[in-house]
């Protein structure tokens, strides 16, 4: 069994060659999308079907619960129009500084609007406004 740590910064390195090759706005773009994709991919595997939709604020308030029992952060909130994610494991693991430029916080907010969606069948967008390892905090847009 290949260990987690192993994965996430073969993960990590991996966002690094894609900015790299097309640039750190092109990454983000790409890595948002990446998130949108894998985020019903992950919940459908973790939990099937859902057997009813929820509204888009109730989606949000789920996706920080899951995503902190999933173990991806320690803490995340939701409330007042933000999404804070506190020592997340994906900036911590990125070598250089993190900003709000940083491809892998866009990841993050794509595997956010992904679970939304997924729970919610409504689309939620996640705007960076603040950004540094361990910390993320995102505007929800309707």
């Amino acid at each position: 069994m290949v260990d987690a740590d192993i994965l996430l910064i073969a993960f990590v390195d991996t966002i690094e060659g894609v900015k790299n090759l097309i640039g750190e706005r092109g990454a983000g773009a790409v890595l948002r999308d990446a998130g949108r994709h894998s985020g019903p991919k992950l919940l459908e595997s973790l939990i099937g079907k859902l057997p009813e939709e929820v509204d888009k604020d109730t989606a949000l308030k789920r996706t920080a619960a899951i995503l902190k029992e999933l173990g991806f952060a320690d803490e995340i909130n939701y409330g007042n129009g933000k999404f804070i994610i506190k020592n997340d494991v994906f900036t911590e693991a990125v070598r250089e500084d993190v900003n709000v430029q940083t491809p892998v916080v866009y990841f993050l907010a794509g595997l956010v609007e992904g679970f939304v969606q997924f729970m919610s069948n409504d689309k939620v967008v996640l705007k960076p406004v603040k950004a540094e390892k361990g910390y993320v905090e995102f505007e929800v847009s309707p």
